[in-house]
């Protein structure tokens, strides 16, 4: 009976040990989820409310895709589901919602002349002599709807898409009205999840892509692998935790073409992998990715033995673009398991249109590059070196005697700003690396995160440095036309202007003594 009694007890505090040590590992493990922080001391103020929340929009018949013009017939079936994530952030005041979609674009719209902009003989602001094609009109389908459920004002509603090559078209008689209701049923589950939480940022390096733009002597554009020009390597990570610590949400930020997949299957590409591996390694939580100035830039994917020539996308298969999402995870978890900086500070938001200067005196035919490249005798301003020489000109005739340009291009910069220190500027259309990159230089001491595809597509947006060279992104805009030079400065002074009547004014840096 003494034995029997014995072996009982010491079985009990055998299954207590197990039990224990299985609470401590679980413990263990919530520890190492990536993004967690230490709870807040009981009775703390938390400064905002944040929801977020994922639906799925795959389409389950075959439609046409988006992203390759090669693609000549509807799709065969999915390598992974298409989604819309988004996250909300409240401060008691001030409501904005992030929504993105795994899509090539989320709209666009109608190009209006400015008033008392008279177009000059010839003028046109859509390639060809075709009409515009009706935009979608799904921006304002949701935002109208999430004002009227939610009272969300339209204008703190701002819409990134990840640019997938691998996405359907918008204009899909199934698909948009879809599309539109799943993207409100997420915003208002986020906005029903929101709960107490805090936000941290921080930043980290990736090296998924590289510049897809090379020059040869002549300054003219060639489509290959170089590490050698301007490309943002940088990752931005925005996360938000509630009070016990653990993560509601992620935004990770990177720009970077998700076109390794060229298939007719619909899919993500590697930044689906990228956002499907986060909400795993972060225990369910949301993983949004918001594209960066990612116009100019590819993932790397070189053809074997022949290190600077891109792999073409139909031979790229699903697992090699699982890796680099993967790669692309772990450089995010990497920023999230180091010391990363709360922000703090209520919500303030801008929007602004502008127009960007088209040089409308370009006598090209649609080719991409600089009819005039070649040394002609007859021509002082001929040859590589008189490049700058023939632009100016042709800016100088694209404008009337008042110094305006006759035809330009409807563009959006959207600003939001979260406190005193951090600056997220977003601009519509596919923005090329150098841009971004000036943006955050102009904005440095401050914690920027840039999106390119914000809002309404209006095409490429080149660098000043990459317009002179020609290229694909110089002459895929509404116009097939090349941007003025000083389009650039333009945009990027017009960027500033918004940032500082948003919030305090951008202090100097201290000048080196």
């Amino acid at each position: 009976m003494v034995t029997g009694t014995l072996t009982r007890t010491l079985a009990i505090i055998f299954a207590g040990s197990i039990l224990l040590t299985g609470c401590a590992e679980l413990k263990s493990h919530l520890d190492r989820t990536p993004g967690r922080e230490p709870a807040a001391p009981a009775g703390a103020a938390m400064p905002y409310r944040i929801g977020a929340a994922e639906a799925d929009i795959t389409p389950d018949w075959p439609i046409m895709m988006a992203g390759f013009s090669a693609r000549k017939k509807p799709s065969e079936g999915t390598y992974d589901q298409i989604r819309v994530r988004a996250m909300t952030i409240d401060d008691g005041k001030t409501r904005i919602v992030y929504i993105m979609g795994d899509l090539a674009s989320w709209d666009r719209r109608s190009n209006p002349r400015p008033a008392g902009l008279a177009p000059a003989a010839g003028a046109r602001s859509n390639a060809g002599n075709r009409p515009p094609s009706a935009p979608p009109n799904i921006i304002k389908s949701i935002t109208e709807q999430l004002r009227q459920s939610n009272g969300i004002d339209p204008d703190n509603v701002i819409f990134v898409a990840s640019h997938s090559h691998s996405g359907p078209v918008l204009n899909d008689e199934k698909f948009k009205p879809m599309l539109i209701s799943q993207t409100v049923k997420c915003a208002q589950e986020a906005l029903a999840n929101a709960r107490e939480a805090r936000l941290f940022f921080g930043r980290g390096t990736t090296r998924v892509g590289v510049s897809r733009r090379g020059r040869d002597l002549a300054g003219e554009d060639r489509w290959e692998i170089n590490p050698y020009a301007q490309h943002d390597h940088e990752v931005v990570v925005l996360k938000a935790v509630d009070r016990a610590g653990r993560p509601i949400g992620v935004i990770f930020n990177y720009g970077c073409h998700p076109s390794m997949m060229g298939s007719q299957l619909i899919g993500a590409d590697f930044v689906g992998f990228a956002a499907t591996e986060l909400k795993q390694r972060l225990g369910g939580a949301p993983a949004l990715f918001l594209q960066g100035s990612g116009g100019d830039a590819k993932p790397v994917n070189p053809t074997p033995g022949k290190p600077f020539l891109f792999l073409p996308n139909a031979q790229t298969d699903v697992a090699a673009t699982k890796a680099r999402g993967v790669e692309l995870a772990d450089d995010v978890c990497e920023v999230l398991g180091g010391k990363m900086d709360e922000i703090t500070g209520p919500i303030r938001y801008g929007h602004r249109e502008v127009e960007l200067p088209v040089m409308s005196a370009w006598k090209g035919s649609g080719r991409w590059l600089d009819a005039g490249s070649a040394v002609d005798p007859d021509d002082p301003l001929s040859g590589p070196r008189r490049r700058m020489a023939r632009y100016a000109k042709m800016m100088l005739d694209s404008m009337d005697e008042k110094g305006n340009y006759k035809e330009t291009q409807r563009s959006d910069i959207y600003c939001v700003r979260i406190g005193d220190e951090f600056i997220h500027v977003g601009m519509s259309g596919e923005i090329c690396s150098p841009i971004g990159l000036r943006v955050k230089d102009e904005l440095r001491g401050c914690k920027v995160m840039f999106t390119g595809y914000t809002g309404y597509m209006n095409g490429y947006i080149p660098a000043q440095n990459q317009i002179t060279a020609g290229g694909y992104e110089v002459f895929s805009n509404p116009h097939r036309k090349p941007y003025s030079l000083e389009m650039e400065d333009m945009l990027v002074c017009d960027t500033i202007d918004l940032v500082e009547s948003v919030g305090p004014k951008i202090p100097d840096l201290n000048p080196p003594q």
